[in-house]
C-alpha cells in the first residue's frame, strides 16, 4: 500500500467504509475491463466484454476482491447467467497467468476473511482511478 497524503485522506473523509468499498470496486472493475479490452472473455471466446468477473467471488472471498489475478474481463452471459462459467474460466486463467499464479490464488482463497479499512480502500481508489 502506498503512502497517502493528509490531503488525499481528507478528500475521502465524508465517505463511510461501504461507500469507499463501492467506489473502489467501480474503479477497480473499470481498470480490469480496460486492461483486458483486447482479450476475449476469460470463460468463452466472446469479445463482448462488459463485466469484471471474479474467479473467487467477491462476496465470499473478500480478501481476493481487489486481486488482479482473481479478476478478468468477461461477457455478461458468462459472468451473470453462467455464474462465471468457472470450469472454462479456470482453464483459460491457467493459460493467461500460469499455473503457479493460479495455485497461489487457490492458497490465498483459504483466507476468506478480510476487512478493508478506509486507508486500504482509499489506496485502492487512488491506484485504479
Amino acid at each position: 500500500m502506498s503512502e497517502l497524503s493528509a490531503e488525499v485522506i481528507q478528500k475521502y473523509k465524508k465517505y463511510s467504509i461501504p461507500q469507499l468499498k463501492k467506489k473502489a470496486q467501480v474503479f477497480f472493475n473499470a481498470w480490469i475491463r480496460k486492461r483486458d479490452q483486447s482479450e476475449q472473455c476469460i470463460s468463452c471466446d466472446s469479445y463482448k466484454l462488459h463485466s469484471a468477473s471474479h474467479f473467487y467471488s467477491a462476496g465470499h472471498y473478500n480478501s481476493l476482491r481487489f486481486n488482479e489475478d482473481n479478476v478478468h474481463a468477461s461477457c455478461h452471459r458468462c459472468n451473470y447467467f453462467l455464474s462465471g462459467n468457472l470450469i472454462e474460466y479456470r482453464k483459460k486463467l491457467i493459460k493467461r497467468i500460469g499455473e503457479k499464479r493460479v495455485v497461489t490464488l487457490d492458497l490465498l482463497a483459504d483466507h476468506k476473511f478480510c476487512k478493508h479499512d478506509s486507508f486500504t480502500l482509499i489506496s485502492i481508489i487512488e491506484k485504479y482511478k
